[in-house]
């Protein structure tokens, strides 16, 4: 029996703004009406251990109310499953793999933040290690811009869909 799971990454406060404020809710409808065997939310924690301070220089999404997953969202995420995680995808959070593997997940769907960092990243792990995946693009955006957005769904074109 296949088995489907929603991937939510990184909606967070910290990543809403301007140009990504509509999306919860949109994610929140689309989960009203689909039916999936798993709804899992990544939940982004930054620290001074990380790439993201060491290496950027970006010192946000480490504590709470910025790392909160968006109120619109929350109380689902407390009803399922939270995989927490200092990277970009979600495949280096702790029992997140075994967690598909033990509950013989056969299809990821992807949408939350940012199309052009998280989504990406995990896009190319579950692609190398097999997974079958598809993107919600209606359900994606990127904190950054438009054009930001845009040269991500080329780069995953080119890269991930023949």
């Amino acid at each position: 029996m296949d088995k489907h799971a929603l991937i939510i990454l990184d909606l967070q406060n910290c990543f809403i703004n301007r140009q990504t404020k509509l999306l919860p809710k949109k994610i929140k409808q689309h989960i009203e009406k689909k039916k999936y065997d798993f709804i899992i939310f990544s939940k982004f924690i930054n620290s001074e251990r990380t790439s993201f301070v060491k290496k950027l220089n970006w010192n946000k999404c480490n504590l709470s109310p910025e790392t909160d997953i968006v109120s619109e969202l929350f109380d689902i995420s407390l009803k399922n499953h939270i995989f927490e995680k200092n990277t970009y995808s979600i495949f280096k959070s702790i029992g997140f793999v075994d967690f598909l593997n033990q509950n013989k997940v056969s299809k990821l769907y992807f949408c939350g933040l940012d199309l052009d960092a998280c989504i990406l990243a995990s896009a190319f792990e579950a692609f190398d290690l097999g997974f079958d995946f598809e993107i919600l693009y209606d359900l994606s955006d990127s904190s950054a811009n438009t054009d930001i957005n845009d040269s991500a769904k080329k780069i995953i074109h080119r890269n991930l869909h023949w």
